[in-house]
């Protein structure tokens, strides 16, 4: 067995701040609330200036604004995002951060209206307030971690230290994998305690190896202690080492490498009464699920109204421009892979629904005169916004393929069936972004299907609107037509 230590610090540094600590999480979260309230103030005093020649109330808006930031912060705060190592992790997503401006601002209203508080600022300036907030929350998130992390770099913040333990080639790949230096954590010293062959266990010579690694450990001033496990094999040596460095006041983790590298979210959880290790959460989490049904129900149905007088039109110009139907009906696959009927207007001669079905191509002989019109602008999707409000489709999300499609993209390409975790969608983030109409090759399926799983792991209201408003000024979002 090897036990090696690395030095203990290369670079003279300050010291002035202590990493990791409740107060400096409290400063970057002061910040942020700040910059809301901020923003929130000029917010109102510029809606108010244009609109009524006055600024109107800035204690009002303030309060608005602390409110607001109070309610963002304090979900951050309760993880312990805050601390300074979590902080620089990045692991706070531009997606991430709009989800909880989001609902900071629903909170928001729901505490005004039942407080009867609601005419503290006009609707104009709360609108206003809720998309200069956001981009402000986005790009304070960003400088600030700059700025911590330069804090870090200089000296200034002390970071955490890091004693990595495992066999000599786990420890080796960590080291080559993470940089440390950018995320707050500094790496103090390596320990080879944990055989990389199991059949080379000796208990009596790891445990003094480990209590040689414990005693020096101490003087490093180690904040946490990182156990590598590679298997099962291994699981008894390392709770063994795991229950040694228990004597030291150090977090003590547990990285099962198998795992983790196959699940980057996996976070411990709790099932009843159960501790569980959560490979990866549901995709949208039962308030999320309604949010998204309700914006799916009022948007469609007053969708459908205003464009009755358009579809009455285009079914008119089908009858005339060729013989069948007006509607083309299809089985496609939707949330979780129960099959429905898609509606949508007719644009080909055929209507294809068997177990082989010829994609679409450009210039295909197939496709009507006024399909090809109604397919240059989208426009034949229009009635799915009925299988939106009877609940089969969202107006944002996956795009649903042929039942025939699926089955066979099922089997070549890894993780495709896990964009029906979430109902599909009239448009959708590849759509938006050029991935739409026929898919020639395996990897034109695959950018597609990378742009769905971006979608659900990233979903906000705020980005469904994005992309539907993408989907009708976007150039991207009209390419590829059939």
């Amino acid at each position: 067995m090897l036990v090696s230590t690395l030095d203990v610090i290369t670079t003279v540094r300050k010291n002035r701040l202590t990493i990791g600590g409740l107060v400096m999480g409290a400063v970057i979260a002061a910040c942020e609330v700040i910059a809301i309230m901020t923003v929130a103030i000029a917010s109102g005093a510029a809606w108010h200036g244009v609109i009524y020649g006055k600024t109107g109330d800035p204690l009002a808006y303030a309060i608005v604004g602390i409110l607001a930031g109070i309610v963002y912060a304090t979900p951050f705060f309760l993880r312990l995002e805050y601390r300074v190592d979590e902080f620089l992790a990045g692991r706070r997503s531009v997606a991430r951060i709009v989800n909880a401006w989001t609902y900071a601002f629903f909170a928001l209203f729901v505490l005004a209206f039942l407080t009867k508080t609601t005419g503290l600022a006009s609707r104009g300036a709360l609108a206003l307030f809720f998309v200069s907030g956001g981009v402000a929350a986005i790009v304070v998130d960003a400088g600030l971690r700059r700025l911590v992390g330069w804090l870090v770099a200089e000296g200034w913040i002390r970071p955490r230290r890091l004693l990595v333990v495992g066999a000599e080639q786990d420890v080796a790949g960590f080291v080559a994998r993470h940089s440390v230096d950018t995320t707050g954590v500094e790496l103090a010293a390596t320990a080879f305690l944990l055989p990389a062959d199991p059949n080379d266990l000796c208990l009596d010579a790891v445990r003094e190896n480990v209590e040689r690694v414990v005693e020096t450990a101490r003087p490093l001033g180690v904040n946490d202690v990182l156990i590598l496990k590679r298997d099962a094999e291994t699981s008894r040596i390392a709770a063994m080492v795991a229950d040694r460095f228990m004597d030291l006041p150090v977090s003590v983790h547990l990285g099962q490498l198998s795992l983790a590298e196959q699940f980057p979210e996996m976070h411990v959880s709790q099932l009843g009464r159960v501790r569980t290790l959560a490979l990866r959460s549901a995709p949208l989490n039962p308030f999320q699920m309604y949010l998204k049904r309700a914006f799916d129900v009022v948007a469609a149905s007053l969708g459908l109204l205003l464009v009755l007088p358009l579809l009455a039109v285009i079914g008119l110009l089908i009858k005339l421009d060729s013989p069948g139907p007006i509607f083309f009906r299809q089985r496609r696959r939707g949330f979780n892979q129960r099959e429905f009927a898609i509606w949508k207007f007719r644009t080909m001669s055929t209507m294809d629904d068997g177990p082989e079905i010829r994609q679409a191509t450009q210039n295909d002989p197939r496709i009507t005169r006024t399909g090809r019109w109604l397919r240059r602008y989208n426009l034949d999707e229009l009635p799915q916004l009925l299988n939106v409000i009877v609940g089969e489709m969202s107006l944002v999300g996956p795009r649903p393929h042929a039942v025939a499609h699926d089955k066979y993209y099922e089997r070549v390409i890894r993780r495709y069936a896990r964009r029906l975790n979430v109902k599909p969608g009239i448009t959708g983030w590849a759509q938006v972004n050029g991935f739409r109409g026929q898919t020639e090759t395996e990897h034109a399926m695959r950018s597609r299907i990378a742009h769905d799983l971006y979608y659900i792991d990233n979903w906000s209201i705020v980005l469904d609107l994005y992309i539907i408003a993408l989907t009708i000024v976007s150039p991207k979002a009209f390419r590829n037509a059939g």
